[in-house]
This record gives C-alpha cells, structure tokens and sequence, in this order.
C-alpha cells in the first residue's frame, strides 16, 4: 500500500532528519515506526492468513512447507552462514550486489 501525506514544511524539516540519527532513508524510518504502532494480529487473523497463504499456494501450485517459526529460520540461517567459508561468504556477497544493482538499474523511473 501507498499513502500520500501532506506535511507542513517543518514536519517534513523533522522527518528529514530524524532518520539521519538511525541510518535509515525517511520511507524506511516511517514504515518502522508505523509497524511498532499497528495492533498486533490475533491468533484468529494469523490462522485465516496462513490459510490464504495455503490455499493461493495450492492454486499456484508452490510446494507446500510446514510452518516454521521465523526464529527457527534465522537460527538455521545464522548456522549456515557460520559454516561458510571466506570465499562462500565473498561469492554470495557479490550475489546480493548483483541482484541489487540489476534491481537498480532497472528501476522504473
């Protein structure tokens, strides 16, 4: 989703520079901050998204995994990365430079 909000230039002055103090660009500190103040979803909600998550999966035929919780994955994903040797490590840095500048450059203006 995309919002458009009108700020007064002093509005748009602090939102210039209060994400300088967290490195982060204006767009990013605001979805930061719109997250931390979004009600948290209830066991009901996360129960209907993971079923439409399923059911889109079936329909688009995507292989089924068994939920995992996003700590156990950046647990699995930390233990890979410390087996990783320099030059794995390097290789897949350059991946991810890559993909990002090819992201760039493709862009829409």
């Amino acid at each position: 989703m995309n919002l458009i909000i009108d700020l007064t230039p002093s509005e748009e002055t602090r939102l210039s520079a209060a994400p300088k103090q967290s490195g982060l660009a204006p767009a990013e500190w605001v979805k930061k901050l719109v997250e931390e103040h979004l009600p948290a979803l209830s066991a009901t909600d996360e129960d209907a998204l993971d079923a439409e998550l399923r059911h889109w999966q079936e329909q688009d035929g995507t292989v089924l995994r068994p939920h995992t919780p996003t700590q156990t994955l950046f647990a699995q994903w930390a233990e890979e990365d410390a087996r990783m040797t320099y030059e794995e490590r390097e290789a897949e840095d350059r991946l991810w430079e890559d993909l990002e500048k090819s992201l760039l450059e493709n862009r829409l203006p």
